[in-house]
């Protein structure tokens, strides 16, 4: 293992907020683990992210992680998480991004409806990039 591999394991161990992180290759092994205040930082849910243009009534939806977007529940499928138009709740899924081979759910951080969806099935996909747009729910 080379100083490339640590390096990806530890962007891995930091984007996917993991505590910790072990890998065997062999008789090789390595631990890592994130630090106590890092992780409370980067852990700790926030309020959706808005842009300066949006009003106080739409959300933006951004990536939690770099990846590969879908917005397909199955390869080749005309099935999607959501749609736009369509109502979501808080905590529903509304698409995955995949990094090395694992799948992460994108969940709506609030009720509304899906104004814009911004990313195309199969896109790669920045830390923090936009995702989706949401109107929030009216209370």
């Amino acid at each position: 293992m080379d100083i490339e591999e640590v390096r990806a394991y530890a962007k891995l161990l930091n984007e996917e907020n993991l505590k910790v992180l072990t890998i065997k290759d062999g008789d090789f092994k390595i631990h890592l683990e994130a630090h106590a205040e890092e992780s409370a930082v980067s852990g700790t849910p926030s309020a959706p992210k808005q842009s300066a243009d949006e009003t106080d009534a739409t959300y933006t939806v951004n990536a939690k992680q770099v990846g590969t977007f879908f917005i397909e529940k199955e390869e080749n499928s005309d099935e999607t998480f959501v749609s736009v138009g369509d109502s979501v709740s808080k905590g529903d899924t509304l698409g995955v991004i995949e990094a090395m081979k694992v799948f992460n759910e994108v969940k709506a951080d609030i009720s509304g409806t899906v104004e814009e969806i911004l990313v195309g099935n199969g896109e790669s996909v920045e830390y923090d990039q936009p995702l989706f747009s949401i109107s929030k729910k009216e209370d």
